[in-house]
């Protein structure tokens, strides 16, 4: 009887040993983010920061290039093919460039969603209306991990202020100081304190006769700086500067539109510096 027991222990524990170990099913197959298509940097920047790995942005749009004139590459077409959905500024369902091969798309189509936020993210009342937005859009394509959206939403809202305030202090040299500015770069500049005595859009669209109409009303202003936009006029503005004997700066619209800039707290840092540079260095 012992032998006998002693040899059933043994197998028993041979049985023990050869059992195979099943790992938890989470731990065998991490899950991947959650991929959806953004307009523009400014809509990628807030889900990368809001998705907090759980769920990613890839925007359509290169962060130096002008939106309204940028037709979709390849690879924009892929990234819109594989998101889960597809996230665009209000402004953006207006554009040709953008618009016209998601309507040739049902499937495409059937992605969007708008993030109804208006006016320039770059102003910081403006991004946080865009965070909130976007934190409900997130919810709904994602709705186990709503709670984890607003809640980074309300943090991310929380450091925009605290930009903001310290930005605002620094900006102090720039309020009241009369400026002719593209006008995709005004909503920023008057956040900054700015006088906008003139302004301008492209080129090719304002003409030679709204030009001069507008470099006349700057000269009357005695204006200090032109500021171009990266991603419209691009650095053409210098003349004006040089016909006004006034300072010259080029600011980006975008996150990214300046590579040591690639997020929005970067960005409108870097625009400030920008500007404060330019007067400096004119001997402002």
């Amino acid at each position: 009887m012992r032998r006998l027991a002693r040899a059933l222990c043994c197998l028993i524990l041979a049985g023990a040993c050869w059992a195979p170990t099943v790992p938890p099913a989470a731990a065998q197959r991490p899950q991947a983010p959650i991929v959806v298509a953004a307009g523009t940097t400014l809509v990628s920047d807030i889900v990368n920061d809001l998705g907090q790995g759980w769920l990613t942005a890839v925007p359509i749009m290169p962060a130096a290039a002008c939106p309204g004139h940028t037709d979709l590459r390849a690879s924009d077409m892929r990234a819109l093919v594989s998101a889960r959905a597809i996230l665009l500024h209000d402004w953006q369902t207006h554009l040709d460039a953008v618009m016209g091969p998601i309507r040739n798309d049902p499937a495409l189509a059937s992605k969007v969603r708008v993030v109804e936020a208006p006016g320039n993210w770059m102003v910081p009342d403006r991004q946080k209306a865009a965070i909130l937005a976007v934190a409900r859009l997130l919810a709904a394509i994602d709705p186990p991990r709503a709670a984890r959206y607003a809640a980074r939403a309300t943090a991310r809202a929380a450091d925009v202020d605290k930009v903001a305030a310290a930005l605002c202090v620094r900006a102090a040299p720039l309020r009241g100081l009369p400026v002719m500015a593209d006008v995709q770069q005004k909503p920023l500049l008057l956040w900054f304190g700015c006088d906008i005595a003139s302004q301008y859009g492209r080129f090719e669209e304002s003409g030679p006769q709204g030009l001069a109409q507008a470099v006349a009303v700057a000269r009357a202003a005695r204006v200090r700086l032109v500021a171009d936009n990266l991603q419209s006029s691009g650095g053409s503005g210098k003349t004006l500067a040089e016909e006004l004997d006034a300072a010259f700066v080029v600011l980006s619209n975008f996150p990214g539109g300046f590579p040591e800039a690639p997020t929005w707290a970067t960005a409108v840092a870097a625009n400030l510096d920008r500007c404060l540079a330019a007067l400096e260095r004119h001997g402002e």
